[in-house]
Protein backbone atom coordinates (compact mmCIF):
# COMPACT_ATOMS: atom_id res chain seq x y z
CA UNK A 1 0.00 0.00 0.00
CA UNK A 2 1.16 3.46 -0.76
CA UNK A 3 2.11 6.19 2.01
CA UNK A 4 -0.46 8.28 2.79
CA UNK A 5 -0.90 11.82 0.71
CA UNK A 6 -0.49 15.21 2.02
CA UNK A 7 -3.33 16.83 2.34
CA UNK A 8 -4.53 14.52 3.80
CA UNK A 9 -7.91 15.46 1.78
CA UNK A 10 -6.22 13.93 -1.63
CA UNK A 11 -6.46 10.21 0.04
CA UNK A 12 -10.40 10.39 -0.52
CA UNK A 13 -10.42 11.71 -4.11
CA UNK A 14 -13.02 9.79 -6.61
CA UNK A 15 -11.12 8.82 -9.88
CA UNK A 16 -12.98 11.04 -11.92
CA UNK A 17 -12.47 14.36 -9.45
CA UNK A 18 -12.99 17.62 -11.04
CA UNK A 19 -10.88 20.38 -9.94
CA UNK A 20 -11.52 24.23 -10.67
CA UNK A 21 -8.51 26.61 -9.60
CA UNK A 22 -8.22 30.20 -10.26
CA UNK A 23 -4.80 29.13 -11.21
CA UNK A 24 -5.51 26.98 -13.96
CA UNK A 25 -7.79 28.23 -17.67
CA UNK A 26 -9.99 25.13 -17.55
CA UNK A 27 -11.19 22.53 -15.06
CA UNK A 28 -8.70 19.92 -14.84
CA UNK A 29 -10.08 16.33 -14.27
CA UNK A 30 -8.79 12.73 -12.78
CA UNK A 31 -7.16 11.92 -9.04
CA UNK A 32 -3.98 11.90 -10.62
CA UNK A 33 -3.95 14.97 -11.94
CA UNK A 34 -5.23 17.17 -9.21
CA UNK A 35 -2.96 14.91 -7.01
CA UNK A 36 -0.08 16.49 -9.15
CA UNK A 37 -1.32 20.13 -9.22
CA UNK A 38 -1.88 20.34 -5.18
CA UNK A 39 1.18 18.38 -4.33
CA UNK A 40 3.55 20.94 -6.92
CA UNK A 41 1.01 24.13 -5.64
CA UNK A 42 1.92 23.25 -1.82
CA UNK A 43 5.79 22.36 -2.30
CA UNK A 44 5.81 26.60 -3.58
CA UNK A 45 4.39 27.58 -0.24
CA UNK A 46 7.16 28.62 2.37
CA UNK A 47 4.66 28.93 5.10
CA UNK A 48 1.18 27.63 5.21
CA UNK A 49 -1.68 28.60 7.83
CA UNK A 50 -4.97 27.18 8.05
CA UNK A 51 -7.10 30.36 9.12
CA UNK A 52 -11.07 28.27 8.75
CA UNK A 53 -12.18 24.92 8.26
CA UNK A 54 -15.85 23.66 8.70
CA UNK A 55 -17.71 21.10 7.25
CA UNK A 56 -21.54 21.05 6.45
CA UNK A 57 -23.40 18.37 4.85
CA UNK A 58 -21.58 17.19 1.98
CA UNK A 59 -19.44 20.34 1.90
CA UNK A 60 -15.76 21.15 3.25
CA UNK A 61 -14.60 24.94 3.20
CA UNK A 62 -11.03 25.42 4.22
CA UNK A 63 -9.51 29.14 4.35
CA UNK A 64 -5.72 29.54 4.38
CA UNK A 65 -3.07 32.14 4.36
CA UNK A 66 0.52 31.33 3.04
CA UNK A 67 3.94 32.72 1.84
CA UNK A 68 5.44 31.76 -1.05
CA UNK A 69 8.23 33.34 -4.02
CA UNK A 70 10.53 35.18 -1.02
CA UNK A 71 7.16 36.31 1.21
CA UNK A 72 4.55 36.82 -1.66
CA UNK A 73 1.23 36.46 0.47
CA UNK A 74 -1.33 34.05 -0.82
CA UNK A 75 -4.93 33.97 0.24
CA UNK A 76 -6.41 30.52 -0.48
CA UNK A 77 -10.04 29.41 0.16
CA UNK A 78 -10.39 25.12 -0.81
CA UNK A 79 -14.19 23.77 -1.46
CA UNK A 80 -14.56 20.30 -1.15
CA UNK A 81 -17.54 18.29 -2.41
CA UNK A 82 -18.33 14.81 -1.48
CA UNK A 83 -20.03 11.80 -2.97
CA UNK A 84 -22.21 10.00 -0.39
CA UNK A 85 -19.38 7.50 0.05
CA UNK A 86 -17.68 10.33 0.90
CA UNK A 87 -15.01 10.73 -1.91
CA UNK A 88 -14.38 14.04 -2.88
CA UNK A 89 -15.84 14.64 -6.14
CA UNK A 90 -15.22 18.70 -7.14
CA UNK A 91 -12.71 20.53 -5.62
CA UNK A 92 -12.46 24.11 -5.79
CA UNK A 93 -8.84 26.21 -5.10
CA UNK A 94 -9.29 29.54 -5.43
CA UNK A 95 -6.66 32.05 -4.27
CA UNK A 96 -5.36 36.15 -4.10
CA UNK A 97 -4.38 38.54 -5.15
CA UNK A 98 -4.27 38.66 -8.68
CA UNK A 99 -0.11 38.92 -8.34
CA UNK A 100 -0.45 35.48 -6.25
CA UNK A 101 -2.48 33.70 -8.52
CA UNK A 102 -0.13 34.92 -11.90
CA UNK A 103 3.33 33.87 -10.16
CA UNK A 104 1.33 30.63 -9.25
CA UNK A 105 0.20 29.79 -12.33
CA UNK A 106 3.18 30.76 -14.17
CA UNK A 107 5.25 28.40 -11.62
CA UNK A 108 3.31 25.34 -11.67
CA UNK A 109 2.51 25.95 -15.55
CA UNK A 110 7.20 25.95 -15.63
CA UNK A 111 6.57 22.42 -13.46
CA UNK A 112 3.53 21.08 -15.17
CA UNK A 113 2.83 21.83 -18.35
CA UNK A 114 5.14 18.57 -19.80
CA UNK A 115 2.20 16.04 -17.65
CA UNK A 116 -0.96 18.51 -18.56
CA UNK A 117 -0.57 20.05 -21.38
CA UNK A 118 -0.69 24.02 -22.50
CA UNK A 119 -4.31 24.53 -22.38
CA UNK A 120 -4.80 24.29 -18.54
CA UNK A 121 -2.03 27.82 -18.01
CA UNK A 122 -2.92 30.83 -19.16
CA UNK A 123 -0.03 32.15 -22.57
Amino acid sequence: MSAPLTPPWLNRLAPDAIMISSVLVQPLHGREAIIKVVQAAGGLYEAHTVVFHSQFGDRELLEYDALAFGGMHVHGVLTLTRDAGGDIIDVGIHHGPINAVNTLSAALRDRLVADLGPEYFPH
